[in-house]
């Protein structure tokens, strides 16, 4: 009992803590957030061992975690003065977190976040006091703000035009209303359907969706004779909820038993080094995930049951930029998003074997409609065409655009014009999209920007020092700047320093979370 009780006064919560290292529990708990001071997260609380704190104090403290801190000056071009903003603060970026993640794990994304990055920034900016928040997710991919903001109990709203990803935000954002003891008893069904459809010599009624091609077969004949029996089985479903869950299984997994793979984007396996696949078990692999969306239904049900007041969820399948009155001006509490970056990755097209294959109504012309709609649209889609210019006045970038554009002047658009002509429409985007957010947005709530750099034709575009200095122009007080992650893979394009080694000068691809406010 002795030594229970020594254990347990070895354990202090920010009061005793602050009490022991003679801080105050404000400071404290801004030093724990950032990762300076060994600590634990248990639920809302923070917990703080003493031989810890002992051991900090004394200088002797693990230096895996700490985050080093760097000043950025960033120019207001009105007043003239540098402002000093530190990087550091938040939780990392990374994607691949959600992989164990309950709902979050359900459809992977190359361009997501973390749930507990997201985690993160609510529990660093929102008071646990303040109640019916609103969440607004502009570019909501699958669904990793909205879902962590039920998680918290607040309402949320998001915007997505891409249809796959749509689908997988509607599916995770509605599963509560899902019955996942009848999903699986769809899944026992949908195993004994396809075993019993392979061993018989019927052909699928479905067929390889119109409109779709691929350099290789994107799948083997014997793979895509089950991927069809699959198609079959869902379109007989009478109800939407399970054909839209088995739709978003089917998009999940698919490319793991393609010839396809994404390293980064979309690609033959064979480009990267790998055999084709002949053949897999596609019912087993498709179950496996359904399962494992019954299992997260039951978790999300739970959540949702312990509030007293069920949250409120808006998802709208339109551009956030074309928005016209479906946000009402000044609702929103605090705003968490990630836009597409200057990298050129071309969401819509590493997302073609999903809009096609579960016929999410996607033809050609479609497709154009989507990529003109795009936050910054694509190099593909403007490099072509009469010169497109900054709509605002900024001597800094405009400057870089007029660099880029002499670059490699005899390849026309497929040189600096094209690349100039994408980076003008970006900014142009960015811009439009902090005067959209400038009236929905309350007095001194959060808009949380992730957004990294990036390398056009060997030129390094600082773009979260432009976004935040557009966002100034725009009336935006710039909060601070979180560097959340100093190494990025996959995003150097056409002659850049990383992939080509242009320039002698190493470039480093990182990603900042921007905080900025209205005063």
């Amino acid at each position: 009992m002795a030594e229970q009780k020594k254990e347990q006064q070895e354990i202090m919560n920010l009061c005793e803590a602050s009490q022991y290292i003679r801080v105050s529990e404000k400071t404290l708990g801004e030093m724990a957030r950032q990762n300076r001071i060994p600590c634990n997260k248990v639920g809302r609380e923070w917990r703080f061992l003493k031989s810890a704190l002992e051991d900090w104090l004394t200088g002797i403290q693990n230096t895996e975690n700490s985050n080093n801190r760097v000043n950025v000056q960033f120019q207001n071009r009105k007043s003239g003065q540098l402002t000093l903003f530190e990087e550091a603060g938040f939780r990392d970026t990374a994607f691949t977190q959600n992989r164990k993640e309950p709902v979050h794990r359900w459809a992977p994304w190359i361009a997501g976040f973390s749930s507990s990055f997201v985690s993160g920034v609510f529990e660093s900016l929102l008071e646990e006091k303040q109640k019916n928040i609103t969440v607004l997710d502009p570019f909501a991919g699958v669904g990793t703000t909205l879902i962590e903001g039920i998680k918290f109990g607040y309402n949320v709203s998001g915007f997505e035009i891409n249809p796959y990803a749509y689908l997988a935000c509607r599916v995770k954002l509605n599963c509560s209303d899902y019955d996942p003891d009848e999903l699986k008893r769809r899944t026992d069904l949908f195993a004994k359907y396809l075993k019993a459809k392979k061993q018989g010599n019927k052909l699928p009624v479905s067929s390889i969706p119109e409109g779709f091609q691929s350099r290789t077969a994107f799948f083997s004949p014997l793979v895509e004779r089950q991927v069809l029996f699959t198609l079959d089985f869902i379109t007989e479903q009478k109800q939407e909820w399970v054909k839209d869950i088995f739709k978003l299984a089917l998009g999940a997994v698919m490319v793991s038993f393609s010839n396809y793979s994404y390293e980064p984007s979309l690609g033959r396996r064979t480009s990267s080094g790998k055999s084709e696949i002949l053949d897999a078990d596609v019912v087993d692999i498709i179950s496996g995930k359904l399962m494992q969306f019954a299992q997260d239904i039951v978790y999300f049900k739970t959540a949702i049951n312990s509030f007293k007041k069920t949250p409120q969820m808006h998802l709208f399948n339109q551009s956030y930029l074309e928005m016209n009155g479906e946000i009402k001006p000044r609702s929103i509490d605090i705003l968490i998003t990630s836009p597409p970056y200057l990298n050129n990755y071309h969401y819509l097209r590493n997302t073609r074997p999903q809009l096609y294959w579960l016929g999410l109504g996607l033809g050609k012309e479609d497709f154009k409609k989507l990529e003109a709609s795009s936050f910054g649209k694509y190099w593909q889609t403007v490099r072509s065409g009469p010169t497109i210019e900054l709509e605002f006045e900024f001597k800094e970038l405009r400057r870089i655009i007029e660099q880029l554009r002499e670059i490699n002047p005899e390849k026309g658009p497929y040189g600096g014009y094209g690349w100039a002509n994408y980076a003008a429409t970006y900014f142009n985007d960015c811009a439009k999209f902090l005067k959209k957010t400038r009236k929905i947005m309350k007095r001194g709530a959060p808009v949380v920007v992730v957004i990294g750099n990036n390398i056009l034709q060997g030129i390094e575009i600082k773009t979260e020092q432009f976004f935040a200095q557009i966002g100034q122009e725009l009336g935006f007080d710039i909060n601070a700047i979180h560097k959340v992650r100093t190494k990025r893979t996959g995003s150097s394009i056409v002659n850049s320093s990383v992939r080509k080694g242009s320039k002698t000068r190493s470039v480093e691809l990182y990603e900042c979370a921007l905080d900025l406010r209205l005063p």
